[in-house]
Protein backbone atom coordinates (compact mmCIF):
# COMPACT_ATOMS: atom_id res chain seq x y z
CA UNK A 1 0.00 0.00 0.00
CA UNK A 2 1.09 3.06 -0.87
CA UNK A 3 -0.62 6.73 -0.13
CA UNK A 4 -0.05 10.51 -0.06
CA UNK A 5 3.27 10.51 -0.13
CA UNK A 6 3.70 8.09 2.26
CA UNK A 7 6.47 4.86 1.79
CA UNK A 8 5.18 2.09 0.32
CA UNK A 9 4.30 -0.81 2.99
CA UNK A 10 2.04 -4.16 3.44
CA UNK A 11 0.33 -5.49 6.70
CA UNK A 12 0.05 -8.44 8.24
CA UNK A 13 -2.58 -8.35 11.32
CA UNK A 14 -2.36 -11.42 13.67
CA UNK A 15 -6.00 -11.42 15.62
CA UNK A 16 -4.03 -13.23 18.48
CA UNK A 17 -1.63 -10.18 19.23
CA UNK A 18 -2.03 -6.37 19.70
CA UNK A 19 1.64 -6.05 18.94
CA UNK A 20 3.39 -4.68 16.54
CA UNK A 21 7.20 -5.99 14.56
CA UNK A 22 8.62 -3.37 11.74
CA UNK A 23 10.57 -4.91 9.09
CA UNK A 24 13.33 -2.60 7.58
CA UNK A 25 15.48 -3.81 4.89
CA UNK A 26 18.79 -3.11 3.52
CA UNK A 27 20.48 -1.39 0.54
CA UNK A 28 19.29 -2.63 -2.57
CA UNK A 29 16.18 -4.52 -0.90
CA UNK A 30 12.36 -4.87 -0.48
CA UNK A 31 9.85 -5.89 1.47
CA UNK A 32 10.31 -9.22 -0.60
CA UNK A 33 13.40 -9.25 1.01
CA UNK A 34 11.37 -10.90 4.13
CA UNK A 35 8.61 -13.10 2.66
CA UNK A 36 10.51 -15.75 4.66
CA UNK A 37 9.67 -14.37 7.55
CA UNK A 38 5.67 -13.47 7.11
CA UNK A 39 4.47 -16.96 7.77
CA UNK A 40 6.57 -17.80 11.32
CA UNK A 41 6.59 -14.65 12.98
CA UNK A 42 3.71 -13.28 11.52
CA UNK A 43 2.05 -16.29 13.30
CA UNK A 44 2.39 -14.64 16.11
CA UNK A 45 3.23 -10.77 15.83
CA UNK A 46 1.07 -7.90 13.84
CA UNK A 47 3.44 -7.50 10.64
CA UNK A 48 4.44 -4.14 9.07
CA UNK A 49 7.13 -4.37 6.30
CA UNK A 50 8.45 -1.50 4.52
CA UNK A 51 10.11 -0.30 0.86
CA UNK A 52 12.82 1.91 1.57
CA UNK A 53 12.51 5.56 -0.69
CA UNK A 54 13.68 4.38 -4.61
CA UNK A 55 13.07 0.62 -3.40
CA UNK A 56 10.61 -1.80 -4.50
CA UNK A 57 6.94 -0.85 -4.90
CA UNK A 58 8.52 3.20 -4.22
CA UNK A 59 10.81 3.22 -7.47
CA UNK A 60 9.82 5.33 -9.48
CA UNK A 61 7.69 7.81 -7.30
CA UNK A 62 8.21 11.40 -6.82
CA UNK A 63 11.66 11.82 -5.09
CA UNK A 64 11.20 12.32 -1.39
CA UNK A 65 14.31 14.79 -1.22
CA UNK A 66 17.56 15.62 -3.00
CA UNK A 67 19.53 13.60 -0.53
CA UNK A 68 19.34 11.14 2.06
CA UNK A 69 20.30 11.33 5.44
CA UNK A 70 19.32 8.35 8.24
CA UNK A 71 17.48 11.21 9.82
CA UNK A 72 14.82 12.01 7.52
CA UNK A 73 14.62 8.15 6.38
CA UNK A 74 13.28 7.16 9.73
CA UNK A 75 11.04 9.80 10.10
CA UNK A 76 9.24 8.89 6.79
CA UNK A 77 9.04 5.43 8.14
CA UNK A 78 7.05 7.24 11.62
CA UNK A 79 4.85 8.84 9.27
CA UNK A 80 4.35 5.27 8.19
CA UNK A 81 3.66 4.12 11.68
CA UNK A 82 1.47 7.22 12.84
CA UNK A 83 -0.72 6.77 10.07
CA UNK A 84 -1.66 2.88 11.27
CA UNK A 85 -1.69 4.74 14.68
CA UNK A 86 0.43 2.25 16.18
CA UNK A 87 1.67 3.22 19.34
CA UNK A 88 4.77 0.95 19.95
CA UNK A 89 6.64 -1.77 18.00
CA UNK A 90 9.59 -3.99 18.42
CA UNK A 91 11.69 -2.94 14.74
CA UNK A 92 13.58 -5.25 12.91
CA UNK A 93 16.54 -4.77 10.07
CA UNK A 94 18.91 -6.07 8.05
CA UNK A 95 22.42 -5.18 7.17
CA UNK A 96 22.27 -1.03 6.29
CA UNK A 97 18.54 -1.20 7.87
CA UNK A 98 20.30 -1.60 10.99
CA UNK A 99 21.55 1.51 10.94
CA UNK A 100 17.99 2.71 10.11
CA UNK A 101 16.41 1.13 12.97
CA UNK A 102 18.93 2.28 15.33
CA UNK A 103 18.06 5.75 14.06
CA UNK A 104 14.69 5.12 14.29
CA UNK A 105 14.97 4.19 17.87
CA UNK A 106 17.10 7.30 18.35
CA UNK A 107 13.74 9.48 17.03
CA UNK A 108 11.10 8.09 19.23
CA UNK A 109 12.49 5.54 22.22
CA UNK A 110 9.57 5.92 24.07
CA UNK A 111 7.71 4.17 20.94
CA UNK A 112 10.32 1.28 20.32
CA UNK A 113 10.40 -2.31 22.42
CA UNK A 114 13.09 -4.25 21.07
CA UNK A 115 15.42 -3.78 18.41
CA UNK A 116 16.62 -6.79 16.60
CA UNK A 117 19.74 -6.93 13.97
CA UNK A 118 20.49 -9.47 11.77
CA UNK A 119 23.50 -9.34 9.63
CA UNK A 120 24.40 -5.82 11.97
CA UNK A 121 26.18 -3.42 10.90
CA UNK A 122 27.47 -0.96 13.64
CA UNK A 123 30.85 0.13 13.04
CA UNK A 124 33.52 -0.05 10.15
CA UNK A 125 36.76 -1.09 10.82
CA UNK A 126 40.01 0.62 9.00
CA UNK A 127 39.91 -1.83 6.39
CA UNK A 128 35.98 -1.57 5.88
CA UNK A 129 36.74 2.41 5.88
CA UNK A 130 39.24 1.73 3.19
CA UNK A 131 36.94 -0.52 1.03
CA UNK A 132 34.26 2.01 1.44
CA UNK A 133 35.95 4.87 0.18
CA UNK A 134 37.90 2.80 -2.94
CA UNK A 135 34.02 1.54 -3.47
CA UNK A 136 32.59 4.87 -4.23
CA UNK A 137 35.08 5.96 -6.39
CA UNK A 138 35.08 2.58 -8.53
CA UNK A 139 30.75 3.22 -8.58
CA UNK A 140 31.43 6.12 -10.51
CA UNK A 141 33.77 4.44 -13.16
CA UNK A 142 31.68 1.09 -13.89
CA UNK A 143 28.21 2.40 -12.69
CA UNK A 144 26.15 2.16 -9.75
CA UNK A 145 24.44 -0.91 -10.57
CA UNK A 146 27.64 -2.86 -11.26
CA UNK A 147 29.24 -1.65 -8.33
CA UNK A 148 26.34 -3.13 -6.07
CA UNK A 149 27.07 -6.40 -7.94
CA UNK A 150 30.46 -6.16 -7.16
CA UNK A 151 30.07 -5.27 -3.25
CA UNK A 152 27.35 -8.02 -2.91
CA UNK A 153 29.76 -10.20 -3.74
CA UNK A 154 32.42 -8.96 -1.37
CA UNK A 155 30.48 -8.64 1.47
CA UNK A 156 28.99 -12.59 0.46
CA UNK A 157 31.27 -14.56 -1.24
CA UNK A 158 31.20 -18.18 -0.20
CA UNK A 159 29.02 -20.16 -2.16
CA UNK A 160 26.00 -20.80 0.28
CA UNK A 161 26.00 -17.25 0.38
CA UNK A 162 24.84 -17.40 -3.17
CA UNK A 163 21.08 -16.93 -2.41
CA UNK A 164 21.39 -13.92 -0.01
CA UNK A 165 23.49 -12.79 -3.26
CA UNK A 166 20.89 -13.00 -5.50
CA UNK A 167 18.21 -11.67 -3.96
CA UNK A 168 20.00 -8.39 -2.87
CA UNK A 169 20.76 -8.05 -6.97
CA UNK A 170 17.48 -8.82 -8.06
CA UNK A 171 15.95 -6.87 -6.03
CA UNK A 172 18.25 -3.37 -6.43
CA UNK A 173 17.54 -3.65 -10.51
CA UNK A 174 14.41 -1.47 -9.00
CA UNK A 175 16.50 1.30 -8.11
CA UNK A 176 17.48 4.45 -10.74
CA UNK A 177 20.91 5.50 -11.15
CA UNK A 178 19.58 8.81 -9.30
CA UNK A 179 18.83 6.68 -6.71
CA UNK A 180 21.97 4.59 -6.17
CA UNK A 181 23.76 7.64 -6.00
CA UNK A 182 21.98 9.04 -2.91
CA UNK A 183 22.00 5.31 -1.39
CA UNK A 184 25.63 5.28 -1.53
CA UNK A 185 25.87 8.82 -0.62
CA UNK A 186 25.10 8.14 2.59
CA UNK A 187 28.56 6.47 3.15
CA UNK A 188 30.16 9.29 3.21
CA UNK A 189 28.84 10.33 6.57
CA UNK A 190 28.61 6.76 7.78
CA UNK A 191 31.50 6.34 9.79
CA UNK A 192 30.28 9.72 11.98
CA UNK A 193 26.51 8.30 12.00
CA UNK A 194 27.84 4.46 13.39
CA UNK A 195 30.65 6.01 16.20
CA UNK A 196 27.57 7.94 17.68
CA UNK A 197 24.70 4.65 17.65
CA UNK A 198 27.91 2.54 18.38
CA UNK A 199 28.02 4.43 21.79
CA UNK A 200 24.78 5.60 22.75
CA UNK A 201 23.00 4.38 25.53
CA UNK A 202 19.61 2.86 25.77
CA UNK A 203 17.59 0.68 27.97
CA UNK A 204 15.99 -0.75 24.80
CA UNK A 205 16.73 -4.77 24.57
CA UNK A 206 18.82 -5.51 21.38
CA UNK A 207 19.36 -8.60 19.62
CA UNK A 208 21.86 -9.07 17.52
CA UNK A 209 22.48 -12.11 15.08
CA UNK A 210 24.88 -12.51 13.04
CA UNK A 211 26.42 -16.01 10.54
CA UNK A 212 29.86 -17.20 11.41
CA UNK A 213 30.92 -16.08 8.19
CA UNK A 214 30.13 -12.41 8.55
CA UNK A 215 33.26 -11.62 8.10
CA UNK A 216 33.24 -7.81 7.63
CA UNK A 217 30.79 -7.27 10.36
CA UNK A 218 30.88 -10.10 12.83
CA UNK A 219 33.86 -8.83 15.35
CA UNK A 220 32.06 -5.13 15.70
CA UNK A 221 28.67 -6.60 16.46
CA UNK A 222 30.42 -8.53 19.06
CA UNK A 223 32.15 -5.73 20.53
CA UNK A 224 28.86 -3.80 20.35
CA UNK A 225 27.06 -6.92 22.32
CA UNK A 226 30.03 -6.52 25.22
CA UNK A 227 29.44 -2.57 25.27
CA UNK A 228 26.01 -2.69 26.06
CA UNK A 229 24.48 -4.82 28.69
CA UNK A 230 20.63 -4.45 27.22
CA UNK A 231 22.47 -6.16 23.96
CA UNK A 232 22.93 -9.69 23.50
CA UNK A 233 24.20 -12.10 20.06
CA UNK A 234 23.31 -14.90 18.36
CA UNK A 235 26.09 -16.68 16.04
CA UNK A 236 24.82 -19.04 13.03
CA UNK A 237 26.88 -21.98 12.44
CA UNK A 238 28.11 -21.91 8.30
CA UNK A 239 26.14 -18.54 7.44
CA UNK A 240 27.20 -15.21 5.91
CA UNK A 241 25.86 -11.60 6.25
CA UNK A 242 21.85 -12.27 5.64
CA UNK A 243 21.02 -14.74 8.17
CA UNK A 244 17.48 -13.95 7.70
CA UNK A 245 17.45 -15.62 3.86
CA UNK A 246 20.36 -17.69 4.14
CA UNK A 247 18.86 -19.56 7.26
CA UNK A 248 15.40 -18.25 7.51
CA UNK A 249 14.09 -20.58 9.85
CA UNK A 250 16.69 -20.24 12.44
CA UNK A 251 16.90 -17.14 12.43
CA UNK A 252 12.44 -17.00 12.85
CA UNK A 253 13.01 -18.81 15.51
CA UNK A 254 15.56 -16.72 17.32
CA UNK A 255 13.70 -13.99 16.59
CA UNK A 256 10.36 -15.18 18.32
CA UNK A 257 12.16 -16.69 21.55
CA UNK A 258 13.71 -13.10 22.05
CA UNK A 259 10.60 -11.75 21.51
CA UNK A 260 8.32 -14.16 23.65
CA UNK A 261 10.85 -13.93 26.49
CA UNK A 262 10.63 -10.04 26.91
Amino acid sequence: MSENGLLHFETHQNDNNTEWVLFVHGAGGSTRTWKRQVEEIGAQYNLLIIDLPGHGQNAGLPKLTSDYTFPIVANKIWEVVDRLNIPSLHIVGISLGTIICLEIREVRPQSVLSVIMPGAIVRLNTKLKVLANLSLGLAKIIGYANFYKVSARIMMPRNNHKKSRDVFIRESQALTTDEFRKWTGLYYGLNKTLNHLFYAKSDIPHLLVMGDQDHLFLVPAQKYSVLHDNATIKVVPKCGHVVSIEKATIFNKICLDFLNAL
